[in-house]
């Protein structure tokens, strides 16, 4: 019983401090915009303008290496321009050219967007793991083994996680366990928006089903899930996975007018798929998926000597975007 209570009150501690870190955020939309750092002239894409009570705070992307950050509108030259504009004015950045890629495969119901990496250097896969909603608990036991079988060789550990905002509302301790992870180096978390609610129906064929159902508010599903990720301290990034992996044409631009690459897989283990040298591998650690998590153990367990040997690597999905972009044009 003394020890239901001591784990009782150390619950209650870490969502007190929780809630006294988060930063509630007043204000959050899309607002696209050039902008030019002060101190050293660098150029950023901001995508996003977030409003506090004392402050107005921007996000940004560097369109050469496709990494997200937050800073202060005093911070910037800010000039405004049509989203059209910025891409042309960015054309040959690794960010313009990964939308423009990712539009040449809008039209598929299923899987639209980037699936593959092309690159000279890519010995290993982009691992992504997603959190849609889930009554059950974090993998964590998932993690540790990455952690174990690569921490040698490549530490921090990069991975993409795509995660739901009804995800992080029910699982504050799990986020934090993450969160910490990366805090400490030990993993690096390329963040992708995979929707607030990610709403599905059994009943309801793919076309009119996931964000393709009749009412889905698509702003509130983007936004709300990036306000979400940084009122507990996480950056989002230029990502975008569908639920189910199922869009139209229509859904597809509304992504991309919002500055996301919508991003899929061809190697969805929990389906069967088998990856190779720059797939995109697709997992679900929400405890939805075990078959997925225990394919990707036990590849991971016939990769063994090339991982150890540095031969087989996990890769950073932003990089691996960045590599292919310039690789390819």
């Amino acid at each position: 019983m003394y020890k239901w209570i001591l784990a009782f009150l150390f619950i209650l501690i870490v969502f007190a401090v929780s809630q006294a870190c988060a930063q509630p955020i007043d204000k959050y939309e899309r607002y696209i915009a050039i902008g030019v750092a002060k101190k050293d002239n660098r150029t950023f894409i901001i995508l996003r303008k977030i409003f506090y009570k004392d402050r107005i705070q921007l996000l940004t992307v560097d369109p050469e290496d496709l990494t997200t950050s937050i800073t202060d509108q005093d911070t910037l030259k800010v000039v405004d321009y049509p989203f059209q504009t910025i891409m042309d004015k960015f054309s040959t950045s690794p960010y313009a050219k990964a939308l423009k890629d990712a539009e040449s495969n809008s039209t598929p119901l299923r899987d639209a967007g980037i699936t593959h990496f092309i690159s000279s250097s890519h010995n290993g896969l982009d691992l992504t793991i997603d959190l849609c909603p889930s009554k059950r608990p974090l993998d964590r036991t998932f993690f540790n083994r990455l952690i174990e079988k690569f921490s040698k060789d490549e530490r921090p550990i990069p991975l993409a996680v795509a995660v739901t905002g009804i995800w992080m509302e029910r699982h504050e301790l799990d986020l934090k366990w993450l969160l910490n992870l990366e805090k400490n180096n030990i993993l690096s978390i390329t963040w992708i928006n995979h929707s607030y609610n990610h709403k599905t129906e059994k009943n309801l064929p793919l076309k009119r089903n996931f964000l393709l159902e009749k009412g889905t508010d698509t702003n509130f599903e983007i936004l709300q899930t990036e306000k979400k990720m940084i009122e507990e301290g996480i950056i989002p990034s230029v990502f975008f996975r569908f639920p189910g992996l199922i869009s139209d044409a229509v859904l597809f631009n509304q992504i991309i007018a919002y500055g996301l690459v919508p991003v899929g897989t061809d190697a969805w283990l929990g389906k069967n798929q088998w990856p190779k040298d720059g797939s995109i591998v697709l997992v679900h650690a929400n405890g939805n998926e075990p078959i997925g998590i225990k394919r990707f153990l036990n590849l991971m367990d016939k990769k063994s000597d090339g991982v150890l040997a540095g031969k087989w690597l996990l890769f950073d999905l932003r990089e691996s975007m960045v590599e292919t972009e310039k690789e390819e044009h």
